[in-house]
């Protein structure tokens, strides 16, 4: 017989909404809270142009089984669209289009025998499955030797240094290999372009369809309400939140960054809180434009010139057609910075102004006028740094807390963070609960069971 639980979820992201809804379908009581009014974490949209946009932009690959298989039980497979999408590298005052191998053979930037050696080396990493074997090796070393000075130094060194700043050099070429081999899985042929997915109207669907679906099985969800403090009261958890609300449980997920988890649980053991604090995240600040003309006509712009200070230009309406956002552009220029970058205190306008000028470089004739409207979000905890021999610093969904899980993006290896993982390690949390009560480890599982029974 089931042994009904009261589960306290923190954090109202994908993965917190996914843990929630799993375990009510256990048979749980479950309380969530989001400090944000808004649920969906950084997967999160908000209304414009007749419908939604996401904060952050967002797509899914043809590998991202987790997630189609959660919106096809949620009913709504059919909102779910496969499109294709054109990928591009700008460098030299120059777009280059990227999205097939006749296009790595035609990228200028380097010479046709590099070009040559780009084109195995990177059809040598989406063919490779053991992963592990690069779990020793910066990215930066490996690529430097395997595709030589001067083709790392012009393709895939800008990259990484627009993605991680002066951190570049000590992220793991296990990280890389799954950028390089997570597209193959979106491309039907090495010659064809590669097929990406999308929420028609947002994937606010996806996240307003889970919440809906959680309490309908009698969830309680408190957007806009944090968790202030948590404490251990005998065999149960007791949360207090930000409203002063007290409320008992048996159990606690916590879907929220490492470093946060640490400081609400100040009694772990050192060597969990190690691995916890040892989580470094670079931050994103994304200006968004309302264009009333596309900039150009490549939906995801890698920026490989280190006098454009952007990591790369989402061009959204270049993949969901304008036709969808009543003719606007809409134009996503992103930028990962360190936790002390300027950009993170700048004001939106500053942030703007100075992106124009770099526009202008895509673009000649690219206007501050065609601007109807702009936003600037950031998001501190928006990609966490994977270094060399990672998995044995990633932190266990079980905790040393009785009956305390934690979820989040640090854990989510070797692939890189994204809403199917997210999705991924919130079934994962969910199952780990039910194991957890079979055999008896949650505190109260056993004596709950004889009660019932």
């Amino acid at each position: 017989m089931t042994t009904q639980l009261r589960i306290g979820v923190i954090g109202g992201g994908i993965a917190g909404l996914t843990a929630a809804y799993r375990l009510l379908q256990q048979g749980h009581q479950v309380t969530l809270w989001e400090q944000n009014r808004q649920l969906g974490g950084q997967a999160a949209a908000f209304p414009v142009a007749g419908t939604a946009l996401e904060y952050f932009y967002h797509h899914l690959f043809m590998s991202d089984r987790d997630i189609v298989a959660l919106i096809e039980e949620l009913g709504i497979g059919d909102r779910l669209l496969w499109l294709p999408s054109k990928v591009g590298f700008y460098a030299q005052g120059r777009i280059y289009p990227l999205a097939s191998a006749l296009d790595v053979l035609r990228l200028g930037v380097i010479p046709l025998h590099d070009r040559l050696r780009l084109g195995l080396v990177t059809f040598y990493l989406q063919h490779v499955r053991d992963w592990r074997k690069f779990e020793e090796v910066t990215a930066a070393e490996w690529l430097r030797r395997a595709l030589g000075r001067r083709a790392f130094e012009r393709v895939w060194g800008p990259q990484l240094r627009a993605k991680f700043g002066p951190r570049a050099g000590e992220v793991s070429m296990a990280w890389f290999w799954n950028k390089i081999y997570l597209r193959t899985q979106s491309r039907e042929s090495l010659f064809k372009p590669e097929r990406l997915g999308y929420i028609e109207g947002s994937f606010n669907v996806l996240i307003d369809r889970l919440a809906e679906a959680i309490r309908e099985m009698g969830g309680e969800i408190r957007a806009g309400v944090g968790t202030a403090a948590i404490w251990r009261d005998d065999d149960e958890w007791v949360v207090r939140d930000t409203e002063g609300v007290e409320t008992w449980h048996d159990a606690i997920v916590a879907t929220i960054p490492s470093p946060l988890f640490a400081r609400l649980f100040p009694g772990l053991p050192e060597d969990y809180k190690a691995k916890l604090t040892g989580t470094v995240y670079q931050a994103a600040v994304t200006l968004l434009l309302q264009s009333r003309h596309p900039l150009s006509d490549i939906y995801w712009l890698n920026i490989g010139d280190p006098e454009v200070p952007f990591t790369g230009i989402i061009e959204h309406t270049n993949f969901i057609g304008p036709e969808h956002y009543q003719g606007w552009h809409f134009i996503y220029v992103s930028k990962y910075v360190e936790q002390s970058h300027p950009y993170l205190g700048m004001s939106d306008e500053h942030v703007f102004q100075e992106s124009i000028p770099h526009l202008r470089k895509i673009n000649p004739n690219f206007s501050a006028e065609w601007v109807e409207r702009y936003w600037v979000f950031r998001e501190r905890a928006a990609q966490p740094i994977i270094t060399v021999r990672y998995s044995a610093r990633i932190p266990e969904h079980r905790t040393p807390l009785p009956g305390v899980y934690l979820a989040n993006t640090a854990q989510i290896y070797p692939e890189d963070r994204g809403t199917n993982y997210s999705v991924r390690i919130g079934n994962r949390v969910a199952e780990l609960v039910r194991e957890d009560i079979q055999l008896g480890r949650l505190p109260l599982a056993a004596t709950k069971a004889a009660a019932r029974d």
